[in-house]
């Protein structure tokens, strides 16, 4: 089936690029180019650090800037063909030295559907949880090799890695996007050893929606499938293809509730010659909007299997994580938000092992200001209470206090 499908993909691809070709040459000028970006600076507080050895001290404040520059051109041909590229380029921040180019790509869109070429966010079509939080995220949990996490999409390997995308065209209230990716490498793609222990690409992940209504509510249902294959499955009975299904909803109702959340099963490991792991994750939340008020609550939970080798695997237990959240914020003015929220995350590890488990409240204040056209003004403060591991002999409990002020400008 996935040979059909990558078939069926690259033919549609093909029809698309043909189509634009038989309709002549595009010329510069024929094509509207737009330059865009953004740049942002932030001054960021942390009283302590939360992952770091705690007997060390450390600078309390630091500098972060970080900026973009973004070209897109499209053109529209006689026969009512599209076709169009975008570039990102990074020119500032922690990644520009690492990881220069974000997304690059081509696209052709025309009565066959739409088509994704190059190095660009896959298309899942998920739906997921609803939830109002505040989310500074200066202060982060120290979990150490606790396993289980918050994995929330079906788009695990993919990244923006070169791929394939296929965008059908509307069928009613059902959409559906096929993506694939040869190689898990960004921004370039090469005719690779196919047997490599470990290794894995070929990525497959198709996403379906359905649109519609049940009643007076507006109801939206997703659905997606993954799988990566493993490049050599001889070498060790432990190795298989990474494989990923999802389930997401919404439902908005009367009165500004809207009701949304997903479920997910997923491996760890599956490429590797040590036992594959499986992952569950799922979440619910919701909002409700109500004048210039929002309120919402999001719980989500993570398990992660932990497995021992042996000629049959025997399972030792299970890591789990579990989250929960609520915020309310206020629409001060059209151009004003101002967001509290209050989280919660407990980890546990399968063996009890106190380094490997922790538990978190953070209070989170962020005020968000659309100043004008192009100009953001940001504050974000943060007071985090949390298990600390790493430096101490025995984990204890700290609080710290965070902050940060932001200022973007964007064209």
């Amino acid at each position: 089936m996935k040979k059909v499908l990558l078939g069926t993909t690259a033919l549609l691809a093909a029809g698309l690029l043909s189509t634009q070709v038989s309709a002549g040459a595009v010329e510069a000028s024929n094509l509207d180019v737009t330059l865009g970006g953004f740049g942002t600076f932030k001054i960021e507080y942390k009283s302590r650090e939360s992952t770091k050895d705690d007997t060390l001290s450390y600078r309390n404040h630091n500098a972060d800037f970080d900026s973009e520059i973004e070209f897109k051109g499209s053109t529209t041909l006689d026969n009512g063909t599209s076709a169009g590229i975008e570039i990102e380029f990074e020119t500032g921040g922690s990644s520009i030295a690492s990881d220069p180019i974000d997304e690059n790509f081509i696209w052709v869109e025309g009565s066959m559907g739409k088509v994704y070429l190059g190095g660009v966010d896959a298309q899942e079509l998920e739906e997921s949880i609803e939830r109002t939080y505040s989310a500074v995220g200066l202060l982060l949990v120290d979990k150490n090799f606790n396993e289980a996490a918050f994995v929330t999409s079906a788009d695990t390997n993919g990244s923006q890695h070169n791929k394939v995308i296929w965008v059908a065209p509307a069928m009613g209230n059902i959409e559906l996007a096929i993506n694939y990716t040869p190689q898990l490498v960004q921004d370039t793609t090469t005719n690779a050893i196919n047997d490599v222990v470990g290794a894995k690409g070929e990525d497959l992940l198709i996403g379906a929606k359905w649109t519609g209504t049940l009643g007076t509510a507006d109801v939206k249902v997703s659905l997606t499938y993954g799988t990566t294959k493993a490049e050599d499955r001889s070498a060790d009975k432990d190795i298989e293809d990474d494989s990923r299904q999802r389930l997401g909803f919404e439902v908005g109702m009367a009165a500004g509730i809207t009701i949304g959340g997903y479920w997910m099963t997923s491996s760890a490991d599956a490429e590797d010659v040590t036992p594959t792991q499986d992952r569950t994750h799922q979440g619910i939340g919701a909002t409700w909007e109500t004048g210039v008020w929002e309120i919402g609550f999001g719980y989500e939970t993570g398990t992660e299997d932990e497995m021992t080798e042996a000629a049959v695997n025997v399972k030792t237990g299970t890591d789990t994580a579990t989250r929960m959240d609520i915020g309310v914020k206020y629409t001060l003015s059209d151009d004003m938000d101002l967001t509290v929220g209050y989280r919660t995350e407990k980890y546990e590890d399968d063996l009890n092992l106190a380094t490997d488990e922790n538990s978190t409240k953070s209070f989170d204040v962020k005020f968000e200001w659309n100043v004008g056209d192009g100009l953001e003004f940001d504050i974000g403060l943060q007071n985090f209470r949390y298990t600390h591991h790493d430096g101490l002999a025995v984990s204890s409990k700290k609080t710290g206090t965070a902050g940060y002020i932001l200022t973007k400008v964007s064209f």
